[in-house]
């Protein structure tokens, strides 16, 4: 059992509030300001060990790089008598994320739209603040992210009115413990194995690997992942079926799945590049589209609303260059099957003029997939589509998608039009 430390430097001990296997952590009060702080002192038996030392003075070094409210601050660094270096840092009062959802699992609580968006935007803003510093964390987990109260505006704070969610109001989150933080100004990004059971990412499980941001961004997706299924998710990897079962039975989005999958995917090259990006898309599947208003089509060429939409969806990076491609005669170069990978529109081939026609799309073996409309509108994602017609003639829709192997599928439904 840790004993209490009266004094550390100008600190006046409280309680511990965090033990851990190289360091302990302690409230204490800042003798000369009067505030509330808390000092991580290094355990005495590790302060003469130089590779231990020099990475927990390190954490503190990284501390200082970061700028953001959902980051850990750091105010101070010393030394005790006893050659024992402490960080003295900001004091989350409100305890670690793993409490606060144990507690509320424990009181029948289910996490809402609300509870997913806190979390994920406030872990995201920390995260996208330790990258600018050129840092990447490593350990994102639930023990290493805390909760503290006061005045909190903007991402990661909890609702102006109400309780009882996962960030109450006036709370924020902040992002702690960076002892395993790599520095890639610094070095080649190799890493060994490292982190929280269950939350490494596949990089971080065996022997030594290159490590980018990516490994956070496997980080977040995990963090939702845990919270949505109360499982980690690098313990026991999950399907696709049963993400959906817990987002279902939550009476969350079932879109939320993709964005949460892409970036658990094993190969870094395959998740999101940023915690920006990430943060775009969850936040895109937990909003509702808004009601669809059927497009009006006439006669029309295919050839225009190619080159609209091949411009725009490579300009967006929902596909790679040279999946969308034309044939000299201005057809497109159809290819709705690629390995597993299958791709088809299905809905009527004749349909009266001023009549509203439903197009439904069959993907399989895809992540996203993209509709290309007769008057250049592009919808993506979506199960179906609806077009109000409007004279005759024929339209064409085109569904486009890349299958995991990077080769591009594509489908065009040609769609007659005759005045009843």
């Amino acid at each position: 059992m840790s004993t209490v430390v009266p004094r550390i430097g100008r600190y006046t001990v409280e309680q511990v509030i965090g033990t851990g296997a190289f360091a302990t952590v302690y409230r204490a009060v800042d003798e000369r300001l009067g505030a509330t702080v808390a000092v991580k002192l290094l355990a005495d038996n590790h302060c003469l060990d130089p590779d231990i030392r020099a990475r927990f003075l390190d954490e503190g070094r990284a501390l200082r790089r970061i700028d953001s409210p959902h980051v850990l601050r750091v105010y101070d660094v010393g030394e005790t008598d006893r050659l024992q270096p402490y960080l003295v840092l900001e004091h989350a009062d409100r305890g670690t994320l793993a409490q606060r959802v144990a507690g509320l699992r424990a009181s029948g609580w289910r996490p809402s739209a609300h509870d997913v968006r806190a979390l994920a935007s406030g872990l995201a803003a920390a995260v996208t603040a330790v990258h600018a510093a050129d840092l990447v964390h490593r350990d994102l987990s639930p023990g290493n992210v805390l909760l503290r109260s006061g005045i909190a505006t903007g991402a990661g704070a909890g609702p102006d009115g109400g309780g009882g969610g996962l960030v109450q109001p006036g709370e924020r989150l902040l992002v702690a413990d960076l002892g395993l933080s790599k520095d890639l100004a610094r070095s080649s990004g190799l890493t060994v194995a490292g982190g929280t059971d269950g939350f490494r990412p596949p990089e971080q499980r065996g022997g030594p690997s290159r490590v980018d941001g990516r490994a956070d961004v496997w980080g977040l997706s995990a963090m939702v992942v845990w919270l949505v299924t109360g499982q980690a998710p690098g313990t026991d990897p999950l399907s696709p079926a049963d993400v959906d079962r817990a987002l279902l039975d939550l009476g969350l989005p079932v879109a939320l799945r993709q964005p949460l999958l892409t970036s658990l995917h094993d190969d870094p090259a395959r998740r999101h590049p940023d915690a920006a990006t990430w943060l775009a898309a969850v936040e895109s599947a937990l909003t509702p589209p808004p009601p669809q208003a059927p497009a009006a089509v006439g006669p029309t060429s295919l050839r225009p609303v190619w080159v609209v939409a091949a411009a725009a969806l490579l300009a967006g990076g929902l596909v790679g260059a040279g999946a969308l491609r034309l044939v000299d005669d201005g057809n497109v170069d159809v290819a709705d099957r690629v390995g597993d990978a299958r791709l088809s529109i299905a809905g009527p081939t004749r349909a009266d003029v001023g009549t509203t026609v439903t197009l439904e799309v069959t993907a399989e073996g895809v992540d996203h997939w993209a509709w290309l409309m007769p008057d250049g509108t592009i919808y993506t994602d979506r199960p179906s589509v609806q077009l109000r017609t409007s004279s005759a003639g024929t339209a064409q829709v085109v569904v486009v998608a890349v299958a995991a192997s990077g080769e591009r599928l594509e489908d065009v439904h040609d769609l007659r039009l005759v005045e009843p």
